[in-house]
């Protein structure tokens, strides 16, 4: 029956993504670059959206007195979405990335008038020395240069859209930039490499500072973190040097920008898409494209490589907190519950933000590290809490029995008490870990480019999202059922219990 059932959700997965290569279907795609909306009184009352660690409230308000309401995103792709189904309608965007965006898609379009004009800025620590020497190299750039550099990264032609080589010899050491890496054209993730004209133009400064350059992706709110942390010296990806932002950074500007609002486009010109062609070059631009599946790949690893290794050490961190408790000594006891009520009462996210930016704020350790650290400790916490109540749900009178029987309190405890309560906790552990190993996908929150980041880092590129996402759910579907039953299979191997079947006697 159950072999049935699991045939049965396969054969929904494998029609939901294939159907449609297989169907006929045409729809209209309708095509004009104006905008619904013409003039800023008509954003009156409208969801206006910015990413998140924009602080450009003031600004819109200035424009729509009005505004219906403020939205937040992480990201680029996400906006877009929100956008095209409805759920807002406009986002704010510089002048780079929204023509960029309108030119992909031909259901955007830009508003007619724009918010204000700044200039795009490479972010220093606020009093940074460092910036002044980056700011001399970059006064050492032949302007011409740096229009040609604008030139080809926000042109179509793609094939020049690379990046040289450091091929200097880096005498003054390696720097470490944190840039957004899902903002095309100005850094973004192509080829397994960030590119794009800050990435470029950085480049560019470093060799005539002779420095080698760690480029670290992340999402657009952590770049400002990461620089006042000190785990980066300089950020970058598409930042507007705006008046708050000189109040806390340093910047290097670099480039005019302009403030733009994207909204849908007031459809008006017909022409007939396939479905089947849509299907097609949507798989072709999430999968074979610039080889993206590998970015999938790595970062299914990455999330297995956590919540496995996270796994493996929150279990070993939660026998030894049961021990302590165990013992009954009133100062762990107590030390112990409050570690316990911490954990469980602040959200994943969180926990690991603290660890990445203030705990391991000031040290040079990974990501992927912090990461594991982070959630061996969720786990463990959990973990512990399970095995704790299961063993206070085995009846007082067990144990007491077992001691008269004549076994001394550690055998009573390890041959009478744990194996009743073995059948308690262990069911429960296996649903812990399941949703350790979906929780991981807000390591990308950090830095890590876990398998939901990756996904990210896809849709930024391709700004459709629906074999990403689509592709990501399955993956992690199908991989919790797949540790479940492993979890299931290792105790089935080491439970005695249910091991041995055959009574002693009986042929």
């Amino acid at each position: 029956m159950q072999k049935k059932r699991y045939r049965f959700i396969l054969f929904i997965i494998l029609a939901f993504l294939f159907i449609p290569l297989f169907v006929g279907i045409t729809v209209r795609a309708e095509v004009d670059r104006e905008s619904e909306y013409s003039d800023f009184s008509d954003m009156n009352g409208k969801k206006i959206a910015m990413l998140t660690g924009a602080p450009f409230e003031e600004l819109i308000k200035s424009k729509v007195p009005e505004v219906g309401s403020l939205e937040y995103f992480p990201n680029l792709p996400d906006m877009t979405m929100a956008l095209k189904t409805k759920k807002i309608d406009a986002y704010l965007m510089n002048n780079a990335l929204a023509e960029l965006s309108v030119n992909k898609d031909e259901s955007l379009a830009i508003f007619p008038e724009n918010l204000g004009e700044n200039t795009f800025g490479i972010a220093f620590a606020k009093g940074s020395k460092e910036r002044e020497k980056w700011q001399q190299a970059f006064n050492e750039i032949d302007q011409e240069a740096i229009k040609e550099l604008w030139d080809k990264w926000t042109g179509a032609d793609y094939s020049i859209k690379t990046i040289p080589d450091q091929s200097w010899p880096g005498a003054n050491g390696t720097v470490k930039a944190a840039v957004c890496d899902t903002l095309e054209p100005m850094s973004y993730v192509a080829d397994g490499k960030l590119v794009g004209f800050d990435v470029e133009l950085i480049l560019m400064m470093a060799e005539k500072l002779d420095v080698h350059v760690d480029f670290v992706g992340m999402e657009f709110a952590s770049i400002m973190s990461e620089v006042e942390s000190g785990k980066a010296l300089l950020g970058a990806g598409s930042i507007i040097a705006t008046d708050d932002r000189k109040e806390v950074m340093d910047f290097v500007e670099y480039y005019p920008a302009a403030f733009v609002l994207v909204t849908r486009s007031n459809l008006a010109q017909d022409s007939s898409v396939s479905l089947v062609d849509k299907v097609k070059q949507s798989f072709y631009r999430t999968f074979v494209k610039e080889s993206r599946y590998k970015m999938i790949l790595s970062g299914l690893f990455l999330s297995c490589l956590i919540a496995v290794t996270s796994g493996i050490m929150g279990a070993a961190l939660a026998i030894l907190l049961v021990i302590l408790r165990h013992k009954d000594i009133k100062f762990f006891n107590k030390l112990i519950s409050i570690f316990s009520s911490i954990i469980t009462g602040v959200p994943v996210v969180v926990i690991l933000m603290v660890l990445y930016y203030i705990v391991f704020g000031f040290a040079n350790v990974p990501a992927v590290l912090v990461a594991i650290i982070g959630f061996t400790i969720i786990f463990g916490i959990r973990v512990f809490g399970v095995i704790w109540n299961a063993l206070r749900a085995v009846d007082p009178g067990q144990r007491e029995a077992a001691l008269a029987l004549g076994y001394s309190e550690k055998l009573a405890f390890r041959k009478v008490v744990l194996p009743q309560a073995r059948n308690i906790y262990l069911p429960l552990i296996k649903t812990q870990f399941v949703m350790l190993f979906k929780e991981t996908s807000v390591a990308g929150y950090i830095t890590v480019v876990d398998l939901t980041r990756a996904g990210d880092l896809i849709r930024s590129r391709t700004m459709d999202a629906f074999f990403p996402l689509i592709s990501i759910a399955i993956i992690y579907f199908v991989l919790a059922w797949v540790f479940a039953k492993v979890i299931d299979f290792v105790d089935f191997k080491t439970n005695t219990r249910k091991g041995n079947r055959k009574i002693k006697g009986v042929d």
